[in-house]
């Protein structure tokens, strides 16, 4: 069974009756998940061993984010849950959600996934032939790296395999959550992606200053500040120019 989650600062309440009228329109069941906040990084990382404090590359911000989303996978390993939907409070959903997750569910019992992304940033990406259809939606191999953490589900293998990989990274080697799970190992995982997507992030669709993202406004800010390229990082980003120009495509959001 997949249980939802949505992560939310515990004082964001316009945030969050957004989330209660999104979820209850769609009798989609989820419980909240107080997000990390600036003030708590500290003592997130040390309890979760993710020496991520000192990181450079990172924005405050986006080191809350980071440790929300470890949290909610230690969560899921502690508790011993197959599979959990993860989900941040400026999302909207797309068409008979509820139906797709319920589908959804039914098909992980008899196939094994790492990641499935539910959302999507209309970014031009590479997607392989679907696997299956569940209500009108396919659900295809994800290949490049595709933005944004606001709607994804994960295994418990899936996050173990990602909380391996982060033990090997030290203080000055992280960077941000989506760039983690959906480009640094996404060759080590079974990534899948919904297509078309149901889930957006609620500032690509709407002007409402309620949803905008302060993170992405520090991240256009802080943008490779700190990064050290590699030969990997220059192939890839080959790889995507000729991708974007010839058989790369765009994710709708329905």
């Amino acid at each position: 069974m997949i249980q939802n989650f949505v992560i939310s600062v515990k004082t964001a309440t316009k945030r969050r009756e957004h989330i209660m009228c999104e979820f209850g329109k769609q009798g989609i069941a989820f419980e909240f998940f107080d997000a990390v906040t600036p003030t708590d990084i500290s003592k997130y990382a040390q309890k979760l061993s993710i020496p991520i404090i000192n990181n450079q590359r990172l924005t405050d911000g986006e080191k809350a984010c980071f440790l929300s989303h470890v949290a909610l996978w230690q969560q899921m390993i502690d508790e011993n849950l197959d599979y959990m939907a993860i989900f941040e409070d400026d999302v909207y959903l797309g068409n008979d959600s509820q139906q797709f997750l319920q589908e959804l569910t039914i098909w992980l019992q008899q196939n094994a996934v790492d990641v499935i992304k539910l959302e999507t940033w209309v970014e031009k990406i590479h997607i392989k032939k679907a696997v299956t259809v569940l209500n009108h939606r396919q659900l295809c191999p994800l290949k490049t790296f595709h933005t944004g953490t606001a709607g994804y589900v994960i295994s418990q293998q899936g996050a173990k395999i990602i909380l391996d990989y982060l033990s090997t990274l030290d203080a000055f080697e992280f960077f941000p959550i989506d760039h983690v799970i959906f480009d640094a190992i996404i060759s080590k995982m079974s990534v899948l992606q919904v297509n078309p997507a149901m889930v957006i992030q609620a500032h690509l669709v709407s002007e409402d200053d309620t949803f905008k993202s302060l993170i992405e406004t520090q991240r256009k800010q802080n943008v490779n500040q700190h990064r050290r390229r590699t030969l990997a990082d220059y192939g890839k980003k080959y790889y995507r120019s000729i991708g974007k120009r010839t058989f790369f495509q765009r994710i709708a959001f329905q």
